[in-house]
């Protein structure tokens, strides 16, 4: 009788202390400024509004359930590395919304009984609305701004998502990788003259020529280059009068790849207004890797980093292959090379020939 009752004490007690775990919660302050409260081990999450990114670097795709049709369905491109890498995992998972700041389908979230929203795109009020919506947190993370990139916004982003899906040793690499990058850089480039350059070509919310262009543009902030877009007395993205070009007129042209055909083709329309630029007069245009795809890719901002390192500043540089560079920070970003998918597609790195040809790296 007293063995019996003991049983069944403890299988009471059992219940009680998996009932407790299952309901233990914990309370999170967003990108946004919000509490958050979601549960303390969260097994069931969507990403929305390109927060996916962050997830693959985290190693958590795993625990994906839904996706935008942009990570599924649409055609895939080198243009989001991120992408290619858990692509196939992508195609097999149900679609709760388009992306790119299309509405998603509450119906087909609450269906999926995610734990966990994360959004990177969302301000307050929908963020709150989303959640009041579907019944789920809602977790806000930053890049710093539509199609500009904050390494502090990514640092603490990727810790407070890590936080929330347990993956707090993963972020910590990502962060440590993030510093020595920049460790390396300051080093290199002491006592080095800065160089002028314009970045032009620039995607903000799809391909943009060569008047699209970015003050905060992270690989010249890292190699601590002279960004001619800082004088327009403005940071982050910005369209520029295209006779600013002939007025700052650049020894050196950085042309994005995702912009590269618009830029090919003004160039066939308005030929003697680029012949007129120093930059092109004595072949110094060149191609860097996409920066932006549904928010910026970080891995390609550090390899577009590395490249222009080794271009301004080579006897800096000299021991730094941008190609193997690349592939090295991709595999540690997110698990796979990336620079002949880029090359294909894209062009890659090395002096840009505006009539249609270019010369890539290897």
């Amino acid at each position: 009788m007293v063995a019996r009752a003991l049983c069944l004490f403890c299988c009471c007690l059992l219940l009680m202390v998996a009932d407790a775990s299952a309901t233990a919660t914990q309370t999170l302050t967003d990108q946004l400024g919000r509490q958050v409260t979601l549960p303390a081990t969260v097994q069931r999450i969507i990403p929305l509004g390109g927060a996916a990114r962050f997830v693959v670097y985290l190693q958590a795709f795993d625990l994906v359930v839904g996706v935008e049709a942009i990570e599924g369905r649409a055609t895939p491109t080198a243009g989001r590395p991120y992408n290619l890498a858990i692509r196939k995992q992508a195609e097999k998972l149900p679609v709760v919304g388009e992306g790119r700041q299309k509405p998603v389908n509450p119906e087909a979230i609450m269906a999926l009984r995610p734990d966990l929203l994360i959004t990177a795109e969302a301000d307050r009020s929908q963020a709150d609305h989303l959640s009041r919506l579907t019944g789920v947190p809602v977790l806000a993370l930053n890049y710093g701004g539509m199609g500009v990139v904050d390494p502090d916004k990514i640092k603490q982003s990727l810790l407070l998502l890590a936080t929330a899906l347990g993956r707090q040793t993963r972020a910590a690499e990502l962060v440590a990788s993030l510093v020595a990058h920049q460790r390396e850089f300051d080093r290199r480039m002491r006592g080095i003259t800065p160089q002028s350059v314009y970045v032009g070509a620039i995607s903000q919310r799809g391909p943009h020529g060569i008047t699209s262009t970015d003050a905060d543009y992270l690989p010249l902030l890292a190699t601590g280059s002279i960004n001619l877009a800082r004088q327009l007395g403005k940071l982050g993205h910005a369209y520029i009068d295209k006779e600013q070009l002939l007025v700052w007129n650049p020894p050196v042209i950085l042309v994005d790849g995702s912009g590269l055909q618009l830029v090919r083709e003004d160039y066939q329309r308005h030929r003697a207004f680029y012949d007129r630029l120093a930059a092109v007069q004595h072949n110094q245009v060149y191609m860097t890797l996409p920066y932006n795809n549904y928010h910026t890719n970080l891995e390609l901002a550090l390899a577009n980093s590395w490249y222009i390192g080794r271009l301004l500043y080579p006897s800096r540089f000299a021991d730094i292959n941008p190609v193997d560079k690349t592939d090295e920070i991709c595999r540690t970003f997110v698990g796979i090379p990336c620079y002949d998918s880029l090359r294909r597609e894209f062009g890659g790195f090395g002096p840009l020939q505006l009539t249609f040809r270019t010369a890539n790296a290897r």
